[in-house]
């Protein structure tokens, strides 16, 4: 007989009955001498990563159109037994407008925001599947079971405002089209109505992070974005509000001595201010990182009534831990029915790499835009020295500098590839395949960019990779405040002078231009 020592080990996570610090006890494993290790070997086998899924404890719905699975950490567990049930008509049901497992999130979303924490606030629940699931739908479900309720007024934040045609897109293929989706941004700092309808009383608020902490610089009825959508709220709201791509609210807890983004505030401010509001959190990656889930306060994994007093106790216990914690967290949060994550199988998948051969005219480009960066390098540092920049300001100009040459040989890359990639898709799409491309950057900002200069036309090919060296030359270029060297030269700045001859400098500046309260100069 042999013997040899392993570890156990158990997590503070409440709803596991195990609220006491890590435990470690060796104990005895006991082996036979006579039997073979070949043998051991063969009998352990091969663990899954991944477990076909399906819903177990509700058997409404179409089944989902591809197959999909979960890992088989949150396989080993089940979710609660559900005893909410839904008022989304049969139509949807039958039609299969919202699959087996769209209804399965919407169901446990429902019953979860039934419940309240200790704190008083109305419990949360968290999306994380992957791509292919069908987060939108399953959102725009959530929305229209509410709204089915009476609660017509609800919130949607994303990353993008051109995500709100997708939203209205979701909503229509479900039969909610009577749901109306407002823009944020298409109203001024005052209280939410349209041109055509008055007052917007209904519906659905769509907003990107970023406007969440806008500012009026111009005064209104309300000075910030969180302010207005408040009032449009109410005191007592208990509407949907949904952090669609929920991981953009991170570093609300920040490492080291930085401070706590501007959005991770705001979006914890909004869910302080309306405790009944019911929470849905989006992200196929909204659960990887620990320290990144300090805005998910509706969850209940800390506070009141929790092992974890404060989400920092909650972050030591878990970070000294590993990844092994956070499964077993992810795990007591699907035990709870305030967590689902799905994503797509990709059993039967092959993928191959596609060399791409670089043309001697491409390398001849690429050569000259190495030499391009190099000395724009020297001369941002000459700059730099020629107006005695102070220490900080060069950090800030290099971290800019260093950006953007990334930024640009990044595109540069994309551009060497493109060619290719439309035959490898003509030639798929001859054999009857489904192309689906993904790209780094569409170079979309640069493309209405040029539009707005053009006046709506677009005269020349845009370079998204010019674009970025243009921008970060007239942006971050070294060089003393143009606005009062022309004050003090008594030079207007309102027009561009009749004096200045070609001949007088190697530069013609032909267009001066004003965006934003700076000046922008278009040499040719």
């Amino acid at each position: 007989m042999k013997s040899s020592q392993c570890w156990l080990g158990f997590l503070p996570v409440s709803g596991f009955g195990i609220d006491h610090a890590l435990v470690l006890q060796k104990v005895p494993v006991v082996k036979e001498e006579d039997e073979p290790e070949e043998e051991d070997e063969e009998e352990m086998g091969h663990a899954e990563t991944y477990a076909e899924y399906m819903p177990i404890k509700l058997k409404i719905g179409l089944r989902h159109p591809d197959a999909v699975v979960e890992t088989s950490s949150l396989s080993s567990v089940t979710p609660p037994d559900v005893w909410y049930k839904t008022s989304i008509s049969e139509e949807t049901i039958d039609n299969g407008w919202l699959s087996a497992l769209q209804l399965e999130a919407i169901t446990y979303a429902a019953q979860q925001h039934e419940t309240f924490l200790p704190n008083g606030d109305r419990a949360g629940f968290l999306i994380g599947d992957g791509a292919g699931v069908g987060k939108g739908r399953t959102i725009a479900g959530i929305i229209y079971e509410n709204y089915l309720l009476s609660r017509k007024r609800a919130l949607w934040f994303s990353v993008s405002n051109d995500l709100k045609y997708d939203a209205e897109r979701d909503l229509r293929d479900i039969g909610a089209k009577n749901i109306l989706v407002h823009s944020l941004n298409k109203f001024k700092y005052g209280k939410i109505s349209s041109k055509h309808n008055g007052s917007v009383k209904k519906g659905v608020i769509f907003a990107t992070y970023s406007s969440l902490i806008g500012e009026s610089q111009s005064g209104g009825k309300y000075k910030t974005r969180l302010k207005q959508l408040l009032h449009w709220c109410g005191d007592d709201f208990d509407g949907v509000i949904v952090f669609d791509e929920c991981h953009k609210a991170k570093n609300l807890c920040p490492v080291g001595s930085s401070k706590p983004t501007k959005t991770g505030l705001a979006v914890l401010e909004l869910q302080n201010k309306l405790p009944k509001a019911r929470v849905v959190y989006a992200s196929a990656t909204g659960a990887s990182e620990p320290r990144n889930m300090a805005y998910m306060n509706r969850l209940g994994i800390w506070g009141e009534g929790t092992p974890f007093r404060e989400f920092s106790d909650f972050i030591q216990a878990v970070e000294r831990r590993g990844v092994g914690a956070m499964e077993i967290v992810a795990m007591d949060m699907k035990l709870r029915g305030m967590y689902i994550a799905r994503q797509l199988s990709f059993t039967g998948v092959t993928f191959k790499i596609e060399e791409v051969l670089l043309s001697q005219s491409y390398v001849k480009m690429y050569n000259k835009a190495v030499k391009l960066w190099v000395i724009a390098r020297e001369r941002f540092q000459q700059a730099a020295d020629l107006i005695d920049a102070e220490q900080r300001m060069k950090k800030s100009m290099w971290g800019q500098f260093w950006s953007a040459h990334q930024r640009f040989f990044k595109y540069l890359c994309i551009a060497s590839k493109v060619k290719r990639v439309v035959q490898l898709a003509r030639e798929e799409i001859k054999n009857g395949k489904c192309v689906v491309i993904g790209l780094q950057s569409t170079g979309e900002a640069r493309t209405l960019e040029a539009l707005e200069e053009g006046g709506g036309e677009l005269n020349d090919f845009v370079s998204t990779a010019k674009g970025v060296l243009q921008s970060l030359i007239e942006k971050h270029f070294p060089a003393p405040d143009r606005k009062k060297l022309y004050s003090l030269l008594g030079i207007d700045l309102t027009a561009p002078s009749n004096n200045s001859s070609p001949r007088d400098s190697p530069c013609k500046e032909n267009k001066i231009k004003k965006r934003k309260g700076k000046y922008f100069y278009k040499i040719s």
